[in-house]
């Protein structure tokens, strides 16, 4: 199986936990919009109905189309369950996420899930975070490069602001996203202190102790891994 099917081999794991009057945290990135079309089915097959909060103005426009019913995180106190994909996950279930830009919003919605569930496929397994993707850091512009510049000098990393299409990357917020380049020796909770102090900083690509269950697609069958 390729990488998309082995994502789409984790998500009757998923769909099954989602029930009738759910509040539910719908993430971002390629495996989540690939799953939401497969939740609005479920609700029409079963005849249910969800709310859906969603991390991005793309996830929340797709479910819309399908029909279903989107509210602002601002609406509700609380969420069931939150469902999401992720770039890395290593052996304790801690993650980096926010390939897609969506960091701070993914990180608003998960903290406020009584259940975080995170799908990938076996690639996304890592022995230590930032082995094989890069940090994504939310910045403001105004003093992105200033604060680039000091996490290079203090942390002895490289950092390249995120560019697409040859213009700059703005998230949903209207910020822009650093991608720091890790190294195997880096504590990642040490390393986050370090970066949510810094002035002009919103958030960091670690989710570090957030995850409930991971649900992974592999060659062999889908793997389903609890905190």
């Amino acid at each position: 199986m390729d990488k998309k099917q082995l994502k789409i081999s984790t998500f009757n794991d998923a769909l099954d936990q989602i029930k009738d009057g759910m509040i539910v945290g719908i993430g971002s990135g390629s495996t989540i919009e690939l799953l939401v079309p497969k939740i609005a089915s479920k609700l029409d097959q079963e005849n249910i109905h969800i709310t859906g909060v969603c991390t991005s103005n793309k996830t929340a426009f797709i479910a819309k189309e399908l029909g279903i019913r989107v509210v602002d995180v601002n609406d509700v106190d609380r969420i069931d369950v939150a469902i999401d994909g992720a770039d890395e996950v290593d052996e304790n279930l801690n993650l980096i996420k926010g390939g897609g830009g969506a960091l701070f919003r993914e990180k608003v919605i998960d903290a406020m899930a009584d259940r975080f569930i995170v799908l990938v496929d076996e690639s996304k397994r890592v022995d230590y975070l930032g082995q094989t993707f890069k940090l994504p850091v939310e910045v403001d512009k105004f003093n992105w490069l200033l604060v680039s510049k000091k996490i290079e000098a203090d942390q002895n990393v490289n950092t390249i602001r995120r560019v697409v299409d040859d213009v700059p990357f703005i998230t949903d917020n209207g910020n822009y996203i650093l991608d720091i380049v890790l190294h195997k020796n880096i504590d990642p909770y040490a390393m986050h202190e370090y970066l949510i102090h810094l002035v002009g900083v919103l958030e960091t690509g670690y989710f570090l102790d957030v995850t409930d269950q991971v649900i992974i697609g592999t060659q062999a069958g889908v793997k389903v891994i609890q905190k």
